[in-house]
């Protein structure tokens, strides 16, 4: 890099110069994934976008003119060099370029990140021939951008800054005549994309999941009413929230629309969103006095996220419903025993004495340790045997049975990671289909085998999971059998990475009955992992699961 900014600027160049460096040779431009290029005549590495018709090409890199340094610093520009034919038309500095994009005539515009640690940036446009059309800096991050490929007008969007009138913006520029002619907020989400009209006179703003909003040039979203109607459609909370919280009532049309997308957003979102929807939905038949609606929808919100928070506000409306609705035979429920009835499992108490900190114990005898563990004792008395070790102790086991015979280098690799195909090569991406049938056919012998390789680099554990033996994995396959554990790998591949978390903290057997056991000391809580989890793999199969509330005994009463 210091020969390339040698060969461009000369010795000890000063900032922001830049030279007429029109060259005629034409250079060796090497292309690579991501956007990468290299161009050895110049000892430069960097990034390129191409004009449509690929003639021109715009080179910048983001790094200090020895090379040494890149991304986030204080000093030492970066640069950019424009390139038709790929022969250099011109070359500049900027402190920090970024996300570069240029036309057939060889305008161009880039983001400058700029030096230091605040939020702030500088949206710049040049014409071919290096002359300033735009430089406007903006008290936020610039995120994504476009040129319109006749080059007359170009967009920018920038990021979150509290307190800035810059903040989560969309600017447009006409670059003919240099300015700013209209900037909205970001109402639609973060731009993957832009496509221009124009002959109309609009711009495009392509979503993720290939939605688009079209603006016209002085920032008017054209036909709101259309794109409100498909985004409820398509269950897009925001704007939902944003219709319930603004078109109150809602017309009978408007009300069937939003409590289908609500439905849709509950069926196909993520954990998070699913609980959310509910919560809309609880919210929309509250507002219309329908109270046994809300009280359902509510539940199953805090089935999925018990803090999603409307568990007060359900309580109330059981009251106003009925009473018998929330009392037991000993008066009231507590929080853990409501969320094991809205989850459908299991409610226990166990007795323990309190140590220091977070310190319990079963017996007297036991040494203190963590609450899961004490807890553990009380099962291993009723006859169970287990293992407290969360997900580690199911996750091992299905890695051990996925492989007839576990490769060395995979000893460490997360299971998850395996069945996601997130790994560096290709031979090591492993349909899900061929890991689950593994699961299937699994035997003992496999078991051992695979296991001898998993813990051998951990001193007899699995590397991130100390808590898992020999004996619990070997316990719980021959519990569980080859069949009923291929049937969690197989809800398990559905989303690898949604479902390594969240599981029980007990997993416990007797014979062949298995048991799932979360355990909650006083001042721990439930946690929408732990509830998906639950709701979405291990009720499904039916599989006995249980939520153990951990009381102090005093010691005068210990055993």
């Amino acid at each position: 890099m210091t020969g390339f900014f040698d060969r461009l600027f000369g010795k000890r160049a000063s900032v922001g110069e830049r030279p007429n460096s029109s060259s005629q040779a034409k250079l060796n431009v090497d292309e690579f994934g991501h956007g990468l290029v290299s161009i050895d005549e110049l000892d430069f590495l960097g990034h390129q976008a191409k004009s449509p018709n690929s003639r021109y090409r715009l080179v910048w890199a983001d790094r200090t003119p020895d090379g040494r340094r890149g991304g986030n610093r204080d000093s030492g520009h970066g640069c950019w060099l424009l390139l038709l034919d790929d022969r250099i038309v011109k070359t500049g500095q900027l402190e920090r370029p970024q996300e570069g994009k240029v036309a057939d005539n060889g305008t161009f515009i880039l983001h400058d990140w700029m030096f230091g640690q605040g939020l702030q940036g500088r949206f710049v446009a040049f014409n071919s021939k290096g002359q300033t059309l735009i430089a406007q800096q903006f008290a936020a991050n610039l995120m994504s951008n476009s040129l319109s490929p006749d080059a007359r007008t170009a967009i920018c969007q920038t990021a979150n800054a509290p307190g800035s009138d810059d903040s989560c913006r969309y600017m447009l520029f006409d670059l003919e005549a240099g300015r700013e002619i209209a900037r909205w907020e970001v109402e639609t989400g973060w731009a993957e994309g832009y496509e221009w009209d124009r002959e109309a006179h609009r711009v495009l703003i392509c979503l993720s999941d290939g939605e688009r909003a079209a603006y016209d040039f002085t920032g008017t979203m054209v036909d709101r009413a259309g794109w409100q109607r498909r985004r409820i459609a398509a269950g897009d909370l925001r704007v939902i929230k944003d219709i319930l919280e603004t078109q109150v009532p809602l017309d009978s049309e408007m009300r069937k629309l939003v409590v289908a997308g609500l439905a849709r957003a509950a069926r196909d979102g993520e954990v998070w969103s699913q609980a959310r929807a509910l919560r809309l939905l609880g919210e929309l038949h509250e507002t219309a006095g329908e109270l046994e609606e809300a009280i359902k929808a509510y539940d199953d919100a805090l089935r999925l996220d018990p803090k999603v928070g409307v568990a007060r506000r359900v309580e109330k409306l059981r009251r106003e419903a009925g009473p018998q609705d929330i009392q037991t035979a000993g008066g009231r429920k507590n929080r853990f025993e409501k969320q094991a009835d809205r989850l459908g499992i299991g409610h226990d108490v166990i007795m323990l004495e309190k140590g220091r900190g977070k310190e319990w114990r079963f017996h007297r005898a036991h040494d203190w340790s963590s609450v899961e563990f004490a807890a553990l004792e009380h099962y291993h008395e009723q006859g169970w045997s287990g293992a407290a070790s969360e997900g580690g102790l199911i996750l091992t086991l299905i890695k051990a049975a996925s492989f007839k015979s576990l490769d060395p280098c995979h000893a460490d690799t997360f299971v998850e990671a395996l069945y996601a195909q997130n790994v560096a090569f290709d031979q090591d991406r492993f349909s899900k289909s061929d890991l689950v049938a593994s699961v299937s056919r699994s035997t003992r012998s496999q078991i051992e085998a695979n296991w001898r390789i998993i813990s051998a680099t951990a001193d007899n554990t699995p590397a991130f999971y100390p808590t898992v033996l020999a004996e619990h994995v070997f316990g719980l396959f021959d519990a569980i059998g080859a069949d009923r554990l291929a049937e969690i790998a197989g809800v398990f591949a559905s989303a690898p990475y949604d479902l390594r978390s969240g599981w029980p903290d007990l997993t416990l057997w007797k014979g062949e009955a298995i048991r799932f056991v979360e355990v909650k000391a006083p001042s721990d809580s439930f946690h929408a992992s732990q509830a998906r989890l639950i709701s979405k793999l291990l009720q499904p199969l039916g599989f006995d699961v249980g939520l153990a509330e951990v009381r102090a005994r005093s010691e005068s009463t210990g055993a």
